[in-house]
């Protein structure tokens, strides 16, 4: 090992996650093939983040997931919960999701993370 990874190793170990760069989840583009509106609320006491998303693309998606960021009040991440929308989500409709939080933040980012695209029988 180097000297500057072996330096760069220990700092991260000492100074913990602090030191090491915040790690973005996005997919490049995910904004001009779903359409997300979404509002915080509560479920039976438990925070949620429920919404629905647009597929604008035109091809049926499916195992489509969502990414809700919890933000402090400086709106740095403090936290990520991963959750899939039910179904396939077929172009021109909307489809509904609701996210459960394992605690209530300041404020919420959310975006879709990941999907596959449904080509249908060939």
């Amino acid at each position: 090992m180097t000297r500057t990874r072996l330096v760069s190793a220990l700092a991260v170990l000492l100074l913990g996650p602090a030191a090491a760069p915040a790690q973005e989840y996005r997919i490049y583009g995910a904004e001009r093939v779903f359409s997300v509106e979404w509002e915080a609320g509560a479920r039976a006491g438990r925070p949620v983040v429920s919404g629905h998303l647009e597929n604008l693309f035109g091809i049926p998606a499916m195992r489509v997931r969502v990414l809700v960021e919890s933000l402090d009040a400086a709106g740095q991440v403090i936290e990520r919960t991963i959750d899939r929308v039910p179904g396939d989500v077929t172009p021109g409709a909307r489809h509904y999701f609701e996210v459960a939080l394992p605690r209530a933040a300041p404020g919420y980012r959310v975006v879709v993370l990941s999907w596959d695209w449904s080509h249908g029988p060939s």
